[in-house]
C-alpha cells in the first residue's frame, strides 16, 4: 500500500528522532522516523506523505512540506 495523504505535524522530537502527524479532519495519526522526512518539519506544519505498512502496522513515509502558495 502506497498511497499520498496530506496531513498535519502533530509533534517532532528531532534529538528522539521520531513524531506523529494526523490527517486533518479524521483521528488517524501516524508515526515517522527522522528518515522518513524529506526536509525539516516543526509541529504545526503541513505535510504531503506516503501511507506504508509494515510488519506493525502503518507509517508515514517520504514527508515534505505542503507548499500553500
Amino acid at each position: 500500500m502506497s498511497n499520498t495523504y496530506q496531513g498535519v505535524i502533530i509533534f517532532y522530537l528531532p534529538d528522539k528522532g521520531y513524531g506523529y502527524l494526523r490527517v486533518p479532519g479524521t483521528r488517524e495519526e501516524f508515526y515517522f522516523r527522522k528518515e522518513n522526512l524529506l526536509q525539516p518539519v516543526q509541529a504545526g506544519d503541513m505535510v504531503r506523505f506516503l501511507l506504508k505498512q509494515q510488519r506493525l502496522g502503518y507509517f508515514a513515509d517520504q514527508i515534505k512540506l505542503l507548499n500553500l502558495v
